[in-house]
């Protein structure tokens, strides 16, 4: 299957903003349909302190609040020293580790996946949360990254549409801090806390910039796409399972929710080769694509897309570009 096209509908190319916004309507329909509406509001809740320390560049607490069908998601918040009532904030999003939202403050885990702990040492408010199935949101009785109980209360949602509203459900929180403004709120996330970043920007608004690292793919050139839509363990979406067996087109496809994105600012690094994905030399067209529809706005300056050669990894100077990146914007 060949990638598709962005700025083409029913095989017209779309130059005007007004023939883009009717196409990205229906990229977010497509999506819905796809990972399912959310059953229960999300209701952001509840919000408690449940114990603080003081580090030397900020306070690390750890909180809990409560979303959805009394969902309680335990997070880490960092707040630097002498932060005020306008500093810029981040919602950084853990990887596939079972310590979830630990190895983003530094806990334990790798020193290059500390990107929470890093931001806040440079005056960013960060809330990093655990998503469900990792850290304290590992199912009783279950490993991590286990999404079969979800699965049970929920047979007609998906994983992936939990963690976009516990994405929106973390801009909350955040909203409701003094420290923090609300016009300077930014995602970034390694993995599959890079493709939870990219959902979060996309049908989040009030997200106004975002890094994603290895977590950009296209499902009809991925090597790797069947791990989207596994039959255990965990599983994002479900309903593209049928579609990747049968090798027929998506309803929609991970480019497409990342142009969503536009024109808000948006970092995307990727890996050429990249053990999670297999081969993603692809993803250097799909570099060019999105740019084009930067470009339909005439925001060229809010896109940036780096391809390296260091597979799924987020070395100190992909880092240092993406710390640029949300100075620049935020």
């Amino acid at each position: 299957m060949a990638i598709k096209e962005l700025l083409s509908s029913n095989g017209v190319p779309i130059t005007e903003i007004d023939q883009w916004q009717k196409k990205r309507e229906d990229i977010v329909s497509r999506l819905y349909s796809t990972i399912g509406a959310p059953p229960v509001p999300r209701n952001t809740r509840s919000l408690e302190t449940l114990d603080e320390e003081e580090l030397t560049a900020y306070t690390r607490r750890r909180i809990r609040y409560m979303v959805g069908e009394g969902d309680r998601i335990t997070a880490y918040l960092l707040i630097p020293r002498g932060a005020g009532s306008s500093a810029p904030a981040v919602v950084a999003m853990h990887q596939t580790v079972n310590s979830g939202k630990n190895e983003v403050v530094g806990l334990d885990g790798q020193d290059d996946f500390a990107y929470g702990h890093e931001l806040a040492s440079r005056g960013y408010v960060v809330l990093v949360p655990d998503y469900l199935t990792a850290g304290d949101r590992i199912y009783a009785g279950q490993e991590g990254f286990e999404s079969g109980p979800f699965y049970e209360q929920y047979p007609d949602w998906s994983m992936v549409g939990k963690n976009v509203e516990d994405s929106r459900a973390a801009v909350d929180i955040l909203c409701t801090l003094d420290q923090v403004d609300q016009a300077r709120i930014g995602v970034i996330g390694h993995s599959h806390g890079g493709h939870n970043a990219i959902f979060a920007m996309a049908l989040d608004e009030r997200v106004k910039v975002g890094v994603s690292n290895c977590g950009m793919s296209v499902f009809s050139e991925e090597e790797e796409r069947l791990e989207w839509s596994l039959e255990e363990g965990y599983i994002y979406i479900p309903a593209l399972r049928e579609y990747f067996l049968q090798d027929i087109e998506a309803p929609f496809d991970l480019h497409q929710v990342a142009a969503l994105i536009a024109p808000r600012p948006w970092l995307n690094i990727s890996s050429y080769s990249d053990v999670a994905y297999g081969n993603q030399e692809f993803l250097a067209e799909v570099g060019v694509m999105l740019y084009q529809v930067y470009k339909l706005h005439g925001r060229q300056d809010a896109f940036s897309y780096f391809m390296h050669g260091n597979d799924h990894s987020f070395p100190q100077y992909a880092r240092d570009l993406a710390y640029s990146w949300l100075n620049r914007s935020l």
